[in-house]
């Protein structure tokens, strides 16, 4: 198996294991005993520890290697998964919750490593396939999650099974990266200190590189429109077409198979006729108009055609966004920026989750107009990034990271 099917592999199994217990997290936490505050705080714990940790994750990738910071992480992931299995206490769990946001590199090093292993021209197509695994792992997990929160085992056995099999997914993850997975980076190491593992200035001059402030702007508003729908959808289908908790795990499952399909096969057919600015506007486009769609559904069919133009469009921007960061980035600096931009994109949801949430209160058609609207200033600041990659290099579009760099310079 190549190095990149082995690291798809491990981000596919990880993501199981995390879409199993996501949804099931709340309503354990309630079974518990756990009052709203600290529901909230369980909930919040992982993107707030993982907001702070991603830009040092991927600037420790970038110095010591993909291969032991992807490991430390899965191995924390499957620590924490096992502890909020066993543990009652709300202390402990909300521990747990912060150890597995603290260690929580797996897909910014993974993005981070499928760059290292590919060419610049296929970049974007490979990473493709990790948002192809998300969106497989979005759609299966709460599914699975589901099944086994209904096994025919005892009560006590119903709250903790789903929490045991995410943290053997995680084992199963890890497994892979030390058996399965070879170090992407060269030995040489020179290169690596180039990384300033923990320089503010190191990382700020990065981001300052031409149109990838601007890229990681685009990344982030692409998530916080997408995170109107994710943090709202179960209660609007329950709103507006009273649909069972069931149902919308369904509904969910069809964004996923849709969005994997298209990021896993569609768009490498679309990458080398029109390139990653045009796609990138394209997703974004099409993302806003897929969104209005869905605030003006009321009937099955549309609800429909919502869904594939939501897949279709995050399902070509994110792909398209990051491969362009990728092949705009010097080799030294991926983990760095992935970092931030995975950092920007949990932020992003940490957002949209809260007001979606108060918006659809107001309406239920609110959070997607929010979204389709974010979506298309996202359009906006995509078309200025552009304009500066074009300002810096003319017409030509650089073939490597390094002949980015040395230009930069």
């Amino acid at each position: 198996m190549s190095p990149l099917l082995v690291v798809v592999s491990i981000v596919l199994v990880d993501l199981l294991g995390f879409t199993i217990v996501m949804p099931l997290l709340p309503r354990f936490a309630k079974e518990y005993g756990f009052d709203p505050s600290q529901i909230g705080m369980l909930l919040a714990a992982y993107p707030l520890l993982q907001l702070i940790s991603g830009p040092v994750l991927g600037r420790l990738s970038d110095r010591y290697g993909r291969r032991p910071i992807l490991a430390i992480s899965q191995a924390g992931t499957a620590v924490s998964f096992l502890i909020l299995g066993l543990s009652r206490d709300f202390r402990i769990m909300l521990l747990a919750r912060m150890l597995d946001g603290a260690s929580g590199g797996n897909i910014l090093v993974a993005q981070a490593y499928v760059a290292d292993v590919t060419k610049p021209e296929n970049r974007s197509k490979s990473l493709g396939l990790i948002g192809a695994a998300f969106g497989l792992g979005f759609a299966f997990g709460p599914l699975l999650g589901g099944l086994l929160a209904s096994a025919p085992v005892g009560r006590e056995w119903q709250l903790r099974l789903p929490f045991l099999v995410a943290a053997g997914f995680s084992t199963i993850a890890w497994l892979l990266v030390l058996f399965k997975l070879p170090e992407s980076l060269p030995a040489d190491v020179r290169a690596r200190q180039k990384a300033r593992t923990l320089s503010l200035r190191g990382l700020t001059d990065t981001i300052r590189l031409p149109g990838i402030g601007l890229l990681v702007v685009v990344g982030a508003l692409n998530t916080l429109a997408f995170a109107a729908l994710e943090g709202t959808f179960s209660l609007f289908l329950d709103n507006r077409f009273q649909w069972s908790a069931s149902q919308a795990a369904y509904a969910f499952a069809f964004l996923g198979i849709i969005s994997a399909l298209v990021q896993g096969g569609l768009i490498r057919r679309l990458l080398p006729r029109f390139g990653e600015p045009r796609l990138m506007i394209f997703g974004l486009l099409v993302l806003s108009f897929g969104l209005a769609s869905l605030a003006l559904a009321k009937t099955f069919p549309l609800l429909i055609l919502a869904g594939l133009l939501i897949g279709l469009g995050q399902g070509t921007s994110g792909p398209s966004i990051q491969g362009l960061l990728s092949r705009l980035t010097p080799a030294t600096e991926q983990g760095a920026v992935f970092g931030v931009l995975t950092s920007a994109q949990t932020f992003a949801r940490m957002i949209n989750y809260y007001f979606g949430n108060r918006l659809l209160s107001r309406g239920s058609a609110d959070p997607y107009w929010e979204g389709s609207a974010i979506a298309l200033v996202a359009v906006v600041i995509a078309f200025a990034a552009i304009g500066r990659i074009r300002g810096k290099f003319g017409s030509k579009t650089p073939e490597s990271a390094d002949a980015i760099a040395t230009e930069s310079v």
